[in-house]
């Protein structure tokens, strides 16, 4: 049987929590709907697997961590999603012209995932942040609590490893501004 004292705590955690915490999923994900799952699944796992932090000065970081978390992998889900869409239907319909220049016989989407994955995590995860979920700088800074600068310099870096890594496998300019694009 539960403890009702910590079911009052888990109650008083979650009305003291879950606006700020939706708000802070909203920086990282845009879709009220989807923070609101995500928030709400956080505290589900709370309540099911870390009842020991109810109660703890700990639950505060926990929370804003595993949203966090929660927020990344649904971002990383929604974009394979965007490109296993992108492979499928709505490519087969669209004219493609033969262009010498472009017939390398390379997958760009692989290509994009495989040079993405040469991204030490930071530079990624802030990489992400900013051309798949169009945070700014400052947002990004405040969501990851780092400067703006530091966000900067990963973006400087994560662009500089991605064009390397494009120029290795001898990309053409056309999968280069698909890279930017995306």
């Amino acid at each position: 049987m539960q403890d009702p004292n910590k079911y009052q705590l888990f109650q008083q955690a979650f009305y003291q929590y879950y606006e700020p915490l939706c708000r802070y999923a909203y920086t990282l994900v845009k879709e009220y709907d989807s923070c609101e799952d995500i928030v709400q699944e956080t505290f589900l796992r709370v309540w099911e697997k870390k009842q020991d932090l109810i109660g703890t000065d700990s639950l505060n970081f926990y929370l804003f961590g595993a949203v966090r978390n929660n927020c990344l992998s649904f971002l990383e889900k929604r974009q394979k999603h965007i490109i296993s869409e992108l492979r499928g239907e709505e490519v087969a319909e669209m004219p493609i012209e033969k262009n010498p220049a472009m017939d390398t016989g390379k997958d760009y989407h692989a290509l994009l995932q495989e040079a993405m994955e040469n991204l030490p995590p930071k530079c990624r995860e802030v990489f992400v942040l900013s051309r798949v979920s169009d945070l700014t700088y400052q947002q990004i800074s405040e969501a990851l609590d780092i400067s703006v600068k530091t966000v900067e310099n990963h973006m400087g870096k994560a662009l500089r490893i991605l064009r390397s890594y494009i120029r290795g496998k001898q990309v053409c300019l056309a999968a280069l501004a698909l890279l930017f694009l995306f």
